[in-house]
């Protein structure tokens, strides 16, 4: 048996091959380069039993030789595939289970129904340019394989780069990834060629996934520093997803999803400030240099809802031509989908991210001081949630808000709903969800807001703004006042849960 450790790139960048080579060249590295034509064909039963298991069964073509192979479950973290696999030399293009070691399976009888089950489901064809790299006391495969992926007559398109460790030490895996940053446009592939073989064989399109924020502590968690981990490795996987999800279908939905995991990222690190080490504030400033970039995407949601031919506010809009030419122009000034899908490819955000997943897996990054290790991470989060609330509800008084002063709360109330993603799974769930809905009305209700104060801006500008679009504004905006001040009482009479 062998363990793979590698990172998985997909690749937008041209001449790819060159490309490599020159950097190579260029950084003095020592290396064998050679090509080979793979063609491969995955095997599972019609039920899809070993994809259910986790594993992936293929028979390898190359050079008139014939290989079977599987991999059993392994570990995907923020593009790092760590995954057992066996591999047996044969003669017939059909897998033989029973030549792979018996260990793998439940009893003999398993294997073989198994056997007799197996039919082909898809294949992959592509060329593979391999560069054996000397880095670093280490030897590395550094692999661009493109090609296509086929079944049933459907193709989808392979270009993608991958990093295997061969001998020497994981990291250095990672320092030759960050050269390729550089001359190439990258991102994480947190999906494997066989992942999307069987998509393609169901015959889906990529389903969104669902992005979730909040941080869980597995048996394994006994420190703050294992607890903050964990949760930088959470979302870090969230942030693989989110990404993901926008490359194949661009929404500012999506865009938003990213950034929410972002600055969930960073409330994480300033969770920690008494404990950051230099390199955790850098990290610390880099996400937050990312979140500034997308700064202009709140108004753009908001717009977009106004602008929304099925929403709530497009039927009042048509009352004013001059409005809608007027938010059209405003629509115009955010940047096009291009431009966002290469700044998820570039340089900078994959040392991001790369920075984020050595934290994880080198022990060598010290992101937190060993401090650290000596606190009740159970008390730290009572305290910290303690001070999230005690921020927030300081700044709310007992008599009613204006509207200024509610889309003044938006941020201390993100931080302090932030703060309880981060720690409320430590105290029981159902007193966390009922302490956390009238703030999360709030939230909604500010969202609100805010779309009513923007509308409210570009009114002022029209020339003669239709007096029933101006009542009906007045009319939606207290009523928005009214139900933020009912659940602005609610909140402030909840137990925190943490408390109990």
């Amino acid at each position: 048996m062998d363990t793979e450790v590698e990172l998985k790139y997909l690749v937008l960048a041209q001449d790819v091959e060159a490309k490599i080579t020159s950097l190579l060249t260029t950084e003095n590295l020592s290396f064998e380069k050679n090509t080979k034509l793979l063609s491969n064909c995955y095997f599972d039963t019609a039920d899809l039993k070993l994809r259910k298991k986790d594993y992936g069964l293929r028979v390898r073509g190359c050079n008139n030789q014939l290989e079977q192979t599987i991999k059993t479950a392994g570990v995907v973290v923020g593009g790092l595939h760590q995954r057992p696999e066996y591999n047996v030399d044969i003669t017939q293009p059909f897998p033989e289970l029973s030549l792979f070691p018996a260990d793998i399976w439940i009893d003999e009888n398993e294997t073989a129904q198994l056997q007799q089950q197996l039919i082909a489901l898809f294949d992959t064809d592509f060329k593979r340019i391999i560069w054996l790299v000397k880095f670093k006391e280490s030897t590395i495969e550094l692999a661009f394989d493109q090609g296509t992926i086929s079944s049933d007559g459907r193709t989808i398109e392979i270009a993608e780069i991958e990093l295997e460790l061969v001998t020497g030490a994981v990291d250095a895996i990672f320092e030759l990834a960050k050269l390729l940053f550089k001359p190439l446009l990258l991102r994480p592939g947190i999906r494997s060629k066989a992942a999307r073989g069987y998509q393609l064989w169901h015959n889906n399109t990529p389903e969104a996934h669902h992005i979730n924020l909040q941080i869980s502590a597995n048996v394994n968690t006994n420190t703050l520093t294992s607890y903050f981990n964990q949760g930088i490795e959470h979302c870090l996987q969230q942030l693989h997803l989110s990404v993901d999800n926008y490359i194949h279908q661009p929404s500012y939905l999506h865009l938003a999803d990213l950034v929410d995991v972002l600055v969930m990222l960073r409330h994480g690190f300033w969770l920690a400030d008494l404990h950051l080490t230099d390199h955790g504030r850098k990290l610390r400033d880099e996400l937050s240099y990312f979140i500034q970039l997308f700064a202009w995407l709140d108004n753009a949601i908001y717009l977009q809802e106004l602008m929304n031919k099925t929403g709530n506010y497009r039927k009042k809009l048509e009352l004013s031509e001059q409005l809608i030419a007027q938010l059209r122009i405003e629509k115009q000034r955010f940047p096009e989908t291009d431009h966002v899908i290469e700044l998820m490819h570039s340089e900078r955000f994959n040392q991001l991210q790369l920075s984020l997943l050595e934290l994880i897996v080198l022990p060598s990054e010290q992101t937190f001081s060993p401090l650290m290790n000596t606190i009740d991470y159970h008390q730290y989060a009572r305290e910290k949630l303690s001070v999230s609330l005690q921020e927030l509800t300081s700044a709310l008084p007992d008599t009613p808000l204006n509207i200024e002063q509610y889309l003044a709360l938006r941020k201390l109330l993100r931080r302090s709903l932030l703060t309880g993603s981060w720690f409320g799974h430590l105290f029981n769930q159902q007193l966390r969800d009922q302490f956390r809905l009238p703030w999360l009305d709030i939230q909604q209700g500010l969202s609100e807001l805010q779309s009513l104060s923007i509308l409210h801006q570009q009114l002022e500008r029209v020339e003669e703004a239709p007096v029933k679009l101006v009542k009906w504004h007045q009319s939606k905006l207290d009523n928005l006042m009214t139900a933020l001040e009912h659940s602005k009482q609610s909140a402030m009479t909840q137990q925190p849960y943490w408390e109990e």
